[in-house]
C-alpha cells in the first residue's frame, strides 16, 4: 500500500475535498475533531473500498493536506488536482529555489517535509540542513518540527548538534525531543508516506 501526502493551498480545503468525495463516490469513514494533541481530520473510504483518503487540518505544519493510502494514489491525486487547489511538486521546488529569507524558507520546508521521499534524498536533505542551521531561532524551531514527518536517520548529527549547541534554549529542547521521537519510534521505513505521485 503506497502512502502519499498532497499539500492543499485554501483555507477551505476540507470542503473542496469534500466535493471531490461526493463526485468521486467515496463514502465518509469518520470525523475527529481537533483537541489541543490532536488535528481535526476526515477519513473518506472509495468506493471499490481499496483506498482510504484523509483530509488532516494539521496544526503542527501549519498546512492542511490529503494523506492517500492506495495501490493506485496516482489516480486520487489526478482527480483532487481537478477540484482542489493543492502545491504542485514543481512549484514546491520554486519556492525552496527561490527561498532567501527565513519566512520564505518557513513555508518552503514544511512544505517540502509533507512530500519528501521514504529514502535519504541530498536535496531535500541539503534544505532542512540550511533551515537548521540558518541563524534564525524560529526557523529552526519550525523545521525540527517538519523533519518530524521526514524521519531520516541522517539528519541524527544535525540534531545532536542542535542539542548541545544551539543559542536559543527552545531550539535545544525540541531537538532533543525530536531525537527522543526518533529512538522510541525508528527512523522512517520504506513504507511511510511517499510524496504526491507527481514527478519530480
Amino acid at each position: 500500500m503506497k502512502k502519499v501526502r498532497v499539500p492543499m493551498k485554501s483555507v477551505h480545503a476540507a470542503s473542496q475535498l469534500s466535493g471531490v468525495a461526493l463526485i468521486a463516490g467515496w463514502q465518509m469513514n469518520s470525523v475527529t475533531e481537533a483537541t489541543p494533541t490532536k488535528p481535526y481530520q476526515v477519513i473518506w473510504v472509495t468506493g471499490d473500498g481499496q483506498s482510504i483518503v484523509r483530509f488532516i487540518d494539521d496544526f503542527m505544519i501549519e498546512v492542511p493536506y490529503a494523506y492517500i493510502e492506495s495501490e493506485t494514489p496516482e489516480r486520487i491525486v489526478r482527480a483532487i488536482q481537478k477540484f482542489v487547489d493543492v502545491y504542485s511538486h514543481d512549484e514546491i521546488q520554486k519556492l525552496t529555489d527561490s527561498a532567501t529569507t527565513a519566512e520564505e524558507c518557513d513555508l518552503a520546508v514544511r512544505l517540502l517535509a509533507l512530500i519528501a521521499p521514504p529514502v535519504f534524498d541530498s536535496a531535500f536533505f541539503e534544505f532542512f540542513r540550511k533551515c537548521l542551521t540558518l541563524p534564525d531561532a524560529r526557523l529552526q524551531r519550525r523545521a525540527i518540527l517538519a523533519i518530524g514527518y521526514v524521519g531520516w536517520k541522517e539528519f541524527r548529527p544535525v540534531l545532536e548538534t542542535l542539542e548541545k549547541e544551539a543559542p536559543d534554549t527552545e531550539v535545544r529542547e525540541l531537538a532533543r525531543i525530536a531525537l527522543e521521537g526518533f529512538e522510541k519510534y525508528g527512523f522512517r521505513k520504506d513504507e511511510e508516506p511517499s510524496p504526491s505521485g507527481e514527478s519530480a
